[in-house]
């Protein structure tokens, strides 16, 4: 199945905080409102609005929202429904960062396969430095 151009923007309260994945494709995440700390790899980027990062293909990352945030998210994907429907289930998370329940847990990672993401581990968890997701 052929590639497509995905875009979604994700509305997040302060304090969210993304499980650690890694795409297939580069992934670019421009800030509207509000702002973000990037975890890519050995890489940290606090993200301000009208600034975009781009995570690179098969880099381990996870995101923070700093203060209240609306932010568009854009990447190529084999389903970009798929991709949307990761995006918006990738909370709700207990306090100690864990997902809430098992069947969260589950949901996302069902929905991280369908649209080729490969999840590491849930919210909280940062990427060790420099490590990629497809080694070569």
């Amino acid at each position: 199945m052929g590639q497509r151009v995905a875009s979604v923007e994700v509305a997040a309260s302060a304090g969210f905080m993304a499980p650690l994945h890694a795409h297939g494709a580069d992934e670019a995440v421009h800030v509207v409102e509000g702002s973000l700390t990037v975890y890519a790899g050995d890489e940290t980027m606090q993200v301000s609005p009208g600034e975009t990062f781009v995570v690179r293909e098969g880099v381990l990352h996870t995101y923070r929202v700093d203060a209240p945030a609306r932010s568009v998210f854009t990447t190529l994907t084999a389903s970009g429904s798929g991709y949307e429907s990761f995006l918006r289930a990738t909370g709700p998370v207990a306090p100690d960062g864990a997902w809430s329940t098992d069947e969260d847990a589950a949901t996302v990672a069902a929905l991280a396969a369908a649209a080729d993401i490969d999840l590491f581990g849930p919210p909280g968890l940062l990427p060790p430095a420099g490590e990629r997701a497809h080694a070569a």
